[in-house]
């Protein structure tokens, strides 16, 4: 019996945001998706950790009002005003 093949999809060229490759490549559209996405990740700076967001927040002077929190979307990090769960 014939295996079938694993269809794996191709990400584009190394150089494409990750974000572009996402919305070029699902499946369907969502407006909310899409306005979470614009409201919550590409307007923001990514960092590639917690410390790194965090050290950006305390740099700036904005350590107590900016709180870090790993993005759904992207995989990085970001600030928000807005307090995590602790």
């Amino acid at each position: 019996m014939a295996r079938r093949s694993r269809h794996v999809p191709k990400r584009g060229t190394p150089d494409e945001d990750i974000m572009q490759w996402y919305l070029k490549d699902r499946g369907a559209t969502d407006a909310w998706i899409d306005t979470d996405v614009a409201r919550s990740c590409t307007s923001k700076q990514q960092y590639a950790d917690e410390a790194d967001a965090r050290a950006h927040a305390l740099m700036n002077g904005m350590g107590g009002v900016l709180f870090s929190y790993a993005c759904r979307y992207c995989g990085f990090w970001h600030l928000t005003r807005r307090p995590g769960p602790r």
